[in-house]
């Protein structure tokens, strides 16, 4: 009788792990960054390290900061010029990306409505950071922030046609919009157009 209850409990245990891994990747390839992070936490555990770098680079390009530490504590990513970059560029958002107050929140808001570029962006960092802004206004936040010629939000903007994450994919529109940005001052976004281009 024990075995059975402890066997049972084991399979208990192992179907829901299984239906937590398949739950991540299904919002993973959803876009969703907190998903993609903990679906790759759920691979390097199963040993598949190649894999999971490919989940936290993607997740860390849209600005998630625990994908991006986890690259910079786990990766010798100065030998290579597009992590060094990505990591470089993420550096910024440590102080800006944090728990806010909901009257800090409301402020954001309010600043946002008004026009200002960087909040408006600010408030979708907070969306990719789990940081109780929800997919919907987040996105029409940076919508807002890239239709006002911010340079991080209009990358930010590449990045969901390139991967079709919240819109239908569409490359052309996604280039396009890396190389405005890059225009408009964000780097990162020649750098990261650079390596979706010349990789396989």
């Amino acid at each position: 009788m024990k075995g059975s209850l402890r066997l049972l409990i084991l399979l208990v245990i192992f179907f829901s792990q299984y239906i937590y891994a398949e739950d991540y990747l299904r919002d993973a390839g959803d876009g969703q960054p907190k998903a993609q992070y903990l679906y790759a936490m759920n691979l390097l555990k199963k040993g598949n390290k190649n894999e999971a770098l490919d989940w936290l680079i993607i997740a860390a390009a849209q600005g998630h900061l625990r994908s991006s530490l986890w690259i910079e504590q786990n990766i010798d990513y100065q030998k290579d010029i597009f992590m060094r970059e990505l990591i470089t560029t993420n550096q910024d958002l440590k102080n800006k990306v944090k728990q806010y107050t909901s009257e800090e929140l409301k402020e954001f808001q309010k600043i946002g409505k008004d026009g200002n570029s960087d909040t408006q962006f600010l408030l979708w960092l907070l969306y990719i950071n789990d940081l109780h802004i929800t997919k919907p206004k987040a996105y029409v936040w940076l919508k807002k922030a890239a239709f006002n010629r911010n340079p991080r939000a209009t990358y930010a903007l590449g990045l969901l046609y390139y991967y079709g994450y919240i819109v239908p994919e569409q490359k052309s529109k996604a280039i396009k919009l890396f190389k405005e940005s890059t225009a408009l001052g964000y780097s990162f976004a020649s750098t990261f157009l650079n390596k979706v281009i010349t990789s396989p």
